[in-house]
């Protein structure tokens, strides 16, 4: 077979990864532009890293995952550690029958009737959230939605009724998570160093969720996630161990509180500096919820609302990229790839493609009133077996959180701030904000940064 295209270098594909990271949206597109739907990192018949684009590639990536495997080839976490246990009893990190099986367990906790549950405590925990704001001008909004979207983690989780808790749990857990880079670049159990710091408080996190975990068993009636995983069983009567709800409730909350709030961030960035659609929603807002926060009844009537989460989604989606290895010698797009190629799927540029969507780089909710993308064209949360369990709680607390946030205060930009995502969708310097009464005006502030190479305002 030929050799996949792309860019030579002579330090190889670390130079090109070096480029990538330092510029992951300008190289994404450039490698796309330059050399079509599949490129390699560094020339030879065995490249270590290929980046795929587009619907097709995703289709063919997460459909097969007896090739294209979800490997732990990135965490450098001993497995037979208290900080192994609760990282690797985790779904993303699963394949095959164990995969299967723990989806199946997992699933009753994510299914309707459950959410409509968590949908109160979202907006009462937004409601409160809003009242601390009083009084305040300005806000970084970003610091303010990692705030909210960590104690509704906490709350529907692990059921932690008091505010004080929830931070101090969510607190516990976001220590944990910021060493993870250290911790996977120096794995050394030795005094002062960030593994022996995360090590102390996995034993903490470990010895709390466990506690829980035997609370749950003795009460009757509790309606968060971690009670509806006690009480999950398959027809055989098969259970989750303690270890692995230690590692399953951990996992979701990792996986679910940063990125929410990021993608909360960006929905909120993106409709106040559209003023004409602002308006609107604030009119359909008006006229469903009248200042109420809403109830799960109402959010089906917010159809504009639920197409400015989408268009947002599309725009920026909090999982920008995607990564397998190859689990054997397989083919993608007519290319031969050995075993242990790392493989690149990128959703930004999936969702920028101007044959799926007009005008690929304005913010347009309209659009989805008469679109439908495939599972491979639209991929926030991902696409396959892999599917992000917990899609459905997002978007409802996305939309519970932008409707009560938005009858609450008018926010807008502050004028010349500086806005750049990195990677993981987190905008490095912040997002600034005004805060104020409600009066009616709606104003697009001018912004610096790497969002205008990615917006067309």
């Amino acid at each position: 077979m030929n050799r996949i295209p792309g860019p030579r270098s002579v330090l190889g594909w670390r130079l090109n990864m070096f480029h990538f990271f330092r510029s992951p949206f300008v190289f994404q597109r450039w490698l796309y532009e330059t050399y079509g739907s599949l490129s390699a990192l560094g020339q030879g018949d065995k490249p270590s890293t290929v980046f795929a684009f587009g619907p097709e590639m995703n289709h063919q990536i997460l459909t097969n995952p007896d090739f294209f495997d979800v490997s732990s080839a990135f965490v450098k976490i001993p497995k037979d550690t208290v900080m192994g246990e609760l990282f690797y009893h985790n779904l993303v990190l699963m394949s095959g029958e164990k995969h299967r099986q723990h989806r199946r367990l997992m699933q009753p906790a994510f299914q309707r009737d459950q959410i409509v549950q968590y949908g109160h405590d979202m907006a009462m925990i937004t409601e409160r959230l809003a009242d601390e704001w009083r009084g305040r001008s300005e806000i970084d909004l970003n610091t303010e939605m990692k705030k909210l979207t960590q104690r509704i983690a906490v709350k529907t989780l692990f059921g932690v009724q008091d505010e004080e808790g929830m931070d101090q749990m969510g607190t516990l857990i976001s220590r944990m998570t910021r060493s993870l880079l250290l911790v996977t670049l120096a794995p050394v159990n030795i005094p002062f160093t960030p593994y022996h710091r995360a090590s102390r408080i996995a034993e903490q996190l470990h010895a709390r969720i466990r506690s829980m975990i035997h609370e749950k068993r003795r009460e009757q009636g509790a309606t968060d996630v971690l009670a509806a995983l006690v009480r999950a069983h398959d027809e055989d009567g098969t259970t989750l161990t303690d270890e692995e709800l230690i590692g399953h409730t951990f996992s979701l909350y990792v996986a679910g509180h940063e990125t929410t709030a990021n993608a909360l961030t960006w929905a909120l960035f993106l409709l106040i500096q559209h003023p004409d659609i602002h308006s609107s929603v604030m009119d359909e807002l008006n006229a469903v919820l009248g200042g109420s926060p809403p109830v799960l009844e109402q959010l089906s009537k917010l159809s504009l609302l639920d197409s400015v989460v989408k268009e947002s989604l599309r725009l920026l989606p909090p999982a920008s990229i995607g990564t397998r290895i190859t689990a054997a010698p397989c083919e993608l797009g007519g290319y031969a790839l050995p075993e242990h190629t790392n493989v690149f799927f990128s959703q930004l540029i999936t969702h920028r493609l101007p044959e799926l969507y007009k005008e690929p780089g304005r913010f347009k909710p309209q659009r989805w009133e008469t679109i439908k993308p495939s599972a491979f064209e639209y991929l926030p949360f991902s696409a396959g077996l892999h599917m992000c369990i917990g899609w459905h709680f997002a978007m409802q607390e996305l939309k519970i959180v932008l409707a009560v946030l938005l009858q609450r205060y008018r926010l807008s930009v502050v004028r010349n701030a500086r806005i750049s995502p990195n990677l993981m969708m987190r905008p490095v310097h912040g997002m600034p904000l005004r805060i104020g009464q409600l009066d009616g005006r709606f104003e697009r502030e001018s912004v610096r940064g790497t969002i205008n190479q990615l917006i067309e305002f």
